[in-house]
This record gives structure tokens, sequence and C-alpha cells, in this order.
């Protein structure tokens, strides 16, 4: 009896050992692959080159899109503009709340873009939306609806080419992971936004120039952070749409209505890390 008994026991607690073994490291792979707590009213995490859906809180939600209307404006100004075009600054994009520009200012449409994307420039998107549309940013805007359309963005009405409140601009976080999706395939939008700084020059005034850094946090911070925009207004709050590539896998995250100017940074990079960790 004894015998027997003795390797039937120590039979079992090296079951029990490898069970709980198992168990562990069940757990582990768990909580590794545990969805990040996202604090803000909307989000999303697609793989940029399929669209599938990795994480989605509020996904359908309306929301404001704040400064992340300039991805719509910046696309349809590469694909409809030239760099080396010449635009005169008008006293209504000037007069519009954020911006360096002054009345009278020229400056290529190259650098119009830039210091619209990396400093979120206000009165430069409404420069761009008034060049592109004989002076008419209601005529932009409709422009922007059309090519929104053409996205399959079924839930997304623009009014200006900034992305200053408005009742009737509105996005999902769903419709803005289409935009961006399709404005990184283009390459002149993705060197734009993942550019980190640069020096922009005015024709007139002549010789000035502006030193702009992208305020975009996580291009400095993020491993293999490739862009895209931040946005913030007291009505949208916290906006965000990033993207980053790790061994051949790009995947953009978009964060809307976040508490605040940081936490939309925060949950960017927990979006982007939890989509990573899924093989």
């Amino acid at each position: 009896m004894y015998s027997f008994r003795k390797p039937y026991g120590a039979l079992s607690r090296q079951a029990i050992s490898l069970a709980l073994g198992l168990t562990l490291l069940l757990w582990a792979a768990v909580a590794a692959a545990a969805a990040p707590a996202i604090t803000a009213d909307a989000a999303i995490l697609v793989d940029a080159a399929t669209g599938e859906v990795l994480y989605e809180k509020n996904a359908d939600k309306r929301e404001y899109p704040a400064s992340l209307t300039k991805m719509m404006t910046c696309i349809l100004a590469l694909e409809q503009g030239h760099p080396d075009r010449i635009v005169r600054v008008s006293s209504n994009a000037a007069n519009v709340e954020s911006t360096y520009l002054k009345p009278g200012d020229r400056m290529r449409f190259g650098d119009l873009l830039a210091q619209m994307m990396l400093a979120s420039d206000n009165g430069a998107a409404t420069a761009i939306g008034e060049s592109l549309a004989q002076g008419d940013i209601k005529k932009f805007a409709q422009r922007m609806n059309e090519e929104a359309k053409s996205l399959g963005m079924e839930r997304t009405h623009f009014v200006n080419a900034n992305g200053m409140p408005d009742k009737n601009h509105y996005t999902t976080a769903r419709d803005f992971s289409k935009l961006a999706c399709y404005a990184m395939k283009n390459e002149q939008f993705r060197r734009l936004v993942g550019t980190k700084q640069r020096n922009i020059y005015y024709i007139t005034p002549s010789g000035h120039k502006e030193f702009l850094e992208n305020t975009n946090k996580l291009l400095h911070s993020y491993p293999g952070c490739t862009g895209i925009k931040t946005g913030w207004t007291r009505a949208a709050q916290g906006c965000l749409a990033v993207a980053a590539q790790r061994e051949g896998r790009e995947l953009i995250a978009i964060v809307l209505h976040s508490q605040d100017g940081s936490t939309r940074f925060t949950e960017g990079a927990a979006l982007l890390d939890y989509g990573f960790s899924k093989k």
C-alpha cells in the first residue's frame, strides 16, 4: 500500500504545481492584454492597414473634433493645392482666435500647411480653406463634407476649416479613425504630421520666420509614433489622433473629449500599448 500511495501523492503534487503554474501564466496573459480604463468620452483604436477595430468606447457618440478638423483641411489641401502656391492672408483669417497671422501676410502654401498642422494655427487653416475655395469658407466646408461622405464618415459634418466650436460641426471617434487611416496613406501628409519641429518662412513680411514645435507630445515620447494631430477647445476639451508603428504594423488611436490636455496623451499611449500587446 505504501509503495503504491507514494508515487500517487507525488504525482498529485506535480499536477497541482503544473495547474497552478498554468493558472498564473493565464492570469498574467489576461492582465497584460486587459483593455485600458479610458476616461475620455469617446475613443477608438484601429489597425491602420485594415481598419480593424481593436478597442472602442462610445465610438459613434457625437463629439466636437476641435483641431482634429485640420486633418481634413490638410488632406484636401495636399490633394488640391500646390506647395509653392502663394497665399495672401485675409482679414477674416487673421482675426480668427489663436493665430500667428496678420492681414496681408503672404506665405507659400507648404509653409502655411506646416503652421496649421504643427502649431495648430486656426488662421492658417482658414487661409488655406479660403485659398482653395475662392475666399468662401462655406464652399470649402462643402468640399470637406463631400470628402467625409466619400470616406464613409456618416456621422460627421463640418462648417469650418479649423474646428472652432459650432453646434453643426461634429464627428465621432469612428468617423475620424476612417479619415486618419485614409490620410496616413498620403506620404506628404505622413511627413508633415510626423515632423517634430521646423522653421517656416514668410514672404511678407520679408525675412520673417517662425520656429514651430509639433503640439503632439507623443512624437517626442512614444516609441514609433508617426503622427497625427491634437485638438483642444473648451467645448471639445482634449482631443487626439495618434499613430504609431512597430514591426511593420501601424495602429491609430482617436481620443475625444478627454478631461484635460494631458490625459489625451496618456490615454492615447495606453490604447497604443494595448493594441501592440495583442498579437
